[in-house]
């Protein structure tokens, strides 16, 4: 089984893909699922994990793609270990199953994924090549630095996607893995960067469905696949730095682009198109005077609900609250043109997936599905025992 995550590529953009063949050729041997739902927060880590587990983050524990604020360089939160429930690979392991990831979110330092090209930042200081090393299957990781390198240019895009199929590829040929899991990052890069609908974007769309047909072609006929999307982008032309308002109140310093917390220990996680506020200390009064003046703050669309505080894994946070169109939250400025991390009842921002073979009816199409029915459906394909909660 091979499963791979075009990320940010919204049920809204589908018609467009389907106007390049290898998407469209394979649709019409898929099941199709459109108008899906994704999970809260709807940010690329947490959804990933959902994904793979088949439970919402305040179960499986991965709640933000980065580690929690405070932080100097906005760490990506990436440790298997940091799931509190059994992921698809780690029952395929279970089962006798050899399994490969390349890219996939929190997927660094795995104990199960025999070869393993993790995600992965270094923290400060640190140098990124050995920190990957590290953090997946070392010698694979050298073989195919060497092998595919002229394929890179850094970090940049699609450069990194290219080098990454390229990659996976061989792994499918050579060691033919029962369970593969595959993130292709492009679209999110580019689009944060040129915003949704710009036409600089077409390359992208091109890119993807090259590295698609290479990757089908290294699966082989036989092979069940899954194309799947992980949430949508909305434009935006105001980022926000909701601590701003910390600081101004006297409860933040700002140090060299980095907040550091004051005596009570408060701050406002930010993740996108949505923000957490942490209260520490700070007394209940003054938490609820914050709120009032966070209400009538500027890109302010209305507070989370108890449940999609829950929902999140975010209920230990004294509330949290969302921007309107066109808005985000960041912890520094970064002039991204779209976002995503909004709420599930944001216009436009539904996903979809396609699986080929799995007992589904190819040509088909369903509406109205949500991420969390993968996991059991690869389960059930498989063979694993899962029953998360």
């Amino acid at each position: 089984m091979l499963i791979i995550s075009v990320d940010a590529v919204g049920d809204d953009e589908f018609p467009h893909l389907m106007k390049y063949p290898t998407f469209s050729a394979f649709s019409e041997k898929a099941a199709v699922y459109r108008d899906v739902s994704t999970v809260f927060i709807s940010n690329t880590y947490p959804i990933h994990a959902s994904i793979v587990t088949g439970v919402k983050p305040c179960v499986h524990g991965i709640i933000s793609n980065t580690e929690i604020f405070p932080t100097k360089s906005g760490i990506w939160n990436a440790r298997e270990d940091g799931f509190r429930v059994k992921t698809i690979w780690q029952a395929a392991v279970e089962s006798g199953f050899v399994t490969t990831a390349v890219f996939w979110p929190v997927t660094a330092y795995s104990k199960s994924i025999r070869y393993n090209i993790p995600e992965v930042l270094a923290q400060p200081g640190k140098n990124q090549i050995v920190t990957s090393m590290k953090a997946g299957s070392t010698l694979l990781q050298i073989v195919m630095f060497l092998r595919h390198r002229k394929l890179l240019k850094g970090i940049d895009q699609p450069d990194r996607d290219r080098f990454a199929t390229a990659c996976m590829a061989d792994i499918l040929r050579k060691h033919k893995p029962g369970l593969a899991l595959m993130h292709l990052t492009a679209y999110d890069s580019l689009c944060h960067k040129l915003g949704k609908g710009a036409e600089a974007l077409e390359p992208v769309f091109r890119s993807l469905d090259e590295n698609l047909s290479i990757l089908l072609d290294a699966a082989g006929h036989d092979r069940d696949v899954l194309i799947l999307s992980d949430h949508g982008q909305q434009n935006v032309h105001t980022s926000i730095e909701p601590n701003g308002i910390l600081v101004e109140a006297g409860l933040l310093r700002r140090q060299d682009d980095v907040y550091m917390p004051g005596e009570y220990g408060c701050f406002i996680e930010c993740g996108g198109g949505s923000a957490f506020f942490r209260a520490g200390k700070l007394p209940e009064q003054d938490t609820e005077k914050l709120r009032a003046v966070i209400e009538i703050s500027e890109g302010f669309r209305r507070f989370l609900t108890d449940e999609e505080m829950q929902d999140s894994g975010h209920e230990d946070a004294a509330f949290g609250f969302c921007a309107k169109p066109g808005y985000c939250y960041e912890p520094i400025i970064s002039g991204k043109k779209a976002e995503h991390g909004y709420p599930l009842d944001t216009p436009d921002y539904k996903v979809f997936y396609m699986a080929k073979g799995f007992g589904l009816p190819p040509g088909s199409v369903t509406h109205g599905a949500s991420l969390l029915d993968i996991a059991p459906l690869v389960a059930k394909r498989l063979g694993l025992n899962m029953h998360n909660e």
